[in-house]
């Protein structure tokens, strides 16, 4: 299986997951140290990305992508950053 959390406007990698692994090769600059895929879920198919140090320039939308041998799907989550 393989999930990849994308920055929807930069079309760039804020984190990837494949196979059991973290892979932060094509991670984001501004991500890197930042991001976990919680897997207390993943066999439920929660894909919740946890983000540390929230940013103001962590606002706005993401796209989570899923796939393996038989699927892909995707969705996509907005993120409002206040405070």
């Amino acid at each position: 299986m393989e999930v990849r959390w994308i920055r929807d406007e930069f079309s760039e990698t804020v984190h990837h997951y494949r196979n059991g692994e973290d892979l932060y090769g094509e991670q984001m600059g501004a991500y890197v140290g930042r991001t976990e895929l919680v897997r207390d879920g993943l066999s439920a198919g929660s894909l919740d990305l946890r983000i540390m140090g929230l940013r103001p320039s962590d606002d706005g939308q993401y796209v989570c992508t899923v796939k393996n041998a038989d699927a892909y799907d995707e969705a996509m989550v907005d993120l409002e950053v206040s405070g």
